[in-house]
Parts: C-alpha cells; sequence; structure tokens
C-alpha cells in the first residue's frame, strides 16, 4: 500500500488508534446517549420479551408532500436474542410508530399491543406484561 503522506510509524500507529477510537465512539452515540424516561415489557406467545425503553429526542421530518413534522419521542429496543436498536417518532394515523433512522426496524404500539417490523417482516408480536 502507497501513502501519498509518510509519517514516522509511531504516528502512523497512533493516528490509526485514534480514528478508531472515533468511530467506534461516533458509530454508538445513539444508544450511548439514551436517558429513559419510563420502559415497558412486551412478552410474545413463546414467552420472549421485548424491553421498551422510552426516550425524548426533538427531530424534524419533510413528508413527501411538503410537510414538516416535528417529533419528540425516540424509543430503544431489546430485542430477545439482546440486540438493541433505537428508533425515532413518525407520523401514524392510529397508535405510536417508530422507525430506525434507516427505516429497515418498524415498531408499533397500539393499547397493549405491539408489533416489531424488520425490512416489512414481522419479528415480534406480543402484548403489554406488567412488572
Amino acid at each position: 500500500m502507497y501513502h501519498l503522506i509518510s509519517l514516522p510509524g509511531s504516528v502512523n500507529a497512533f493516528g490509526r488508534a485514534a480514528l478508531l477510537a472515533a468511530v467506534v465512539l461516533l458509530a454508538g452515540c445513539a444508544t450511548w446517549t439514551f436517558t429513559p424516561l419510563r420502559e415497558s415489557h412486551f412478552v410474545n406467545v413463546d414467552a420472549e420479551r421485548l424491553h421498551v425503553e422510552y426516550g425524548r429526542e426533538k427531530r424534524t421530518e419533510t413528508l413527501a408532500n411538503g410537510i414538516v413534522c416535528t417529533y419528540e419521542g425516540k424509543v430503544r429496543l431489546t430485542l430477545p436474542d439482546g440486540k438493541r436498536i433505537v428508533l425515532y417518532q413518525t407520523l401514524t394515523t392510529s397508535g405510536i410508530r417508530y422507525h430506525s433512522g434507516d427505516k429497515r426496524y418498524e415498531f408499533i404500539e397500539k393499547a397493549p399491543y405491539c408489533l416489531l417490523r424488520r425490512q416489512g417482516q414481522v419479528i415480534f408480536e406480543g402484548i403489554f406484561r406488567r412488572q
């Protein structure tokens, strides 16, 4: 591999370490800065649990028709396999709906019922579980 600018080996190693640290910090910042205001648990028919933490982050979204909507809600989901994802509140006709930033995940909560989709496929369907 050829470099346009050659730095001493120790500087290159330090630079790479600093870059790696910055990437690691920025990649997980959505979940690291999450401050939950309340939480819920949902359970499905297989007794798997979905842990939901509710937070607040103000953001705006411009719809295809030009309407600008402002939302304040977000959730951090802990899936039954332990994976965590952060989703942001979006427009819905009923209930509460959240999407991930890349729109791959959708979480819908309506009364005691919830539904989680990944790329349109239902991956969790459950009801509210009291503590």
